[in-house]
């Protein structure tokens, strides 16, 4: 992007020279805003080991030491909702994992299900992923009907082939990412009425006085 803008800076006008400095800078603020809650989650047969390298901080604990697991709904309204999982130790240290920060939430919430002997509330994770399915499922068909849309103007435009064809491959990957996604909401929306429908096939009729 440097690069890009000492390219640029003297052939251009001073509108694009200001917009090309302010993306710039906003792409260095957000990897300063990222490298800040980066953090990397470790799981052993024993321990949870949360690395947050660039605030120098490293935890772990024994899974024996977690005292709560908590689910509970990350609403961004603007980015979705995300599923977030709070954990807290015996000895007051409280962190949590999302899947909007970790594309493997799910193996490392299956780890610590799997890793703990407490008493959860299963049925409160199954209602937060409902309630996710529900709330992105229609934000996930905008976004691809507008990335689809969004590709066919860029191949119908005169941009250079060079600059052009990189966008269209990140289109692409996205649009791919957000088509998985999709099919995994409405899946669990199915499964949830299938557990409805048994559970009031289940239920004994109410008798009539």
């Amino acid at each position: 992007m440097i690069i890009l803008f000492f390219d640029k800076v003297d052939a251009e006008k001073t509108g694009v020279t200001i917009f090309l400095a302010i993306f710039i800078l906003a792409c260095y603020t957000t990897f300063g805003l990222l490298s800040y809650r980066f953090k990397v989650v470790v799981m052993t047969d024993k321990e949870l080991i949360v690395i947050i390298p660039f605030r120098f901080q490293c935890k772990s604990f024994k899974f024996e030491n977690i005292k709560d697991l908590k689910w509970d709904l990350w609403v961004t309204y603007k980015m979705g909702d995300y599923r977030k999982l709070v954990i807290q130790t015996s000895s007051g240290y409280v962190t949590n994992i999302s899947d909007l920060e970790f594309i493997n939430y799910d193996s490392l919430e299956k780890w610590l299900i799997d890793s703990t002997n407490l008493k959860l509330n299963l049925a409160r994770k199954l209602n937060i992923e409902l309630q996710q399915a529900k709330a992105n499922r229609w934000l996930n068909i905008i976004a691809i009907v507008m990335f689809v849309f969004f590709f066919f103007v860029l191949s119908k435009g005169q941009m250079r082939t060079d600059v052009r064809f990189p966008i269209q491959i990140v289109m692409i990957i996205i649009n791919w990412r957000l088509i998985i996604r999709l099919v995994q909401y409405q899946q669990r929306i199915n499964e949830n009425k299938k557990r409805r429908k048994l559970v009031q096939k289940n239920q004994p009729p109410t008798k009539c006085m």
